[in-house]
């Protein structure tokens, strides 16, 4: 999908991936998908956006590793990265939103306004836009 969407000649200007970083399918096939796109599309833009486990609401006993695994390929092959702390996307929720039990709908939504507004400049007309 990514070869037939660059090849339109649309002006691909990088790409955006969203993942968790504990789970096996997050952190594993992501860390291959990273590697993939900097060898296929090495001057492109790479950001992520990534939700890190919490000890206090963990549902794996690996995800510390598959969380150290996959920041080293973060390091090499990600532009930008933006890490988000599980437990603390949950105590915004709650505390700031007044949400007692937040679904994943409310953290979805939450961070669906994290990711517009520091895409904002990406995609908006202005001064800070380059």
């Amino acid at each position: 999908a990514v070869v037939s969407t660059q090849s339109t000649g649309t002006g691909l200007q990088g790409f955006l991936v969203f993942h968790s970083i504990g789970g096996g399918t997050g952190s594993g096939f992501t860390s291959l998908l990273m590697e993939r796109l900097s060898v296929d599309y090495g001057k492109k833009s790479k950001l992520q956006f990534m939700i890190y486990p919490a000890p206090q609401i963990s549902t794996a006993i690996v995800e510390p590793y598959n969380a150290v695994l996959s920041t080293h390929f973060t390091l090499e092959h990600s532009d930008c990265a933006f890490m988000f702390d599980n437990e603390a996307i949950y105590d915004i929720c709650r505390r700031n939103l007044s949400i007692e039990r937040p679904t994943y709908t409310n953290l979805n939504r939450l961070m669906g306004q994290l990711v517009s507004t520091i895409t904002a400049t990406l995609r908006l007309e202005g001064a800070l836009n380059v």
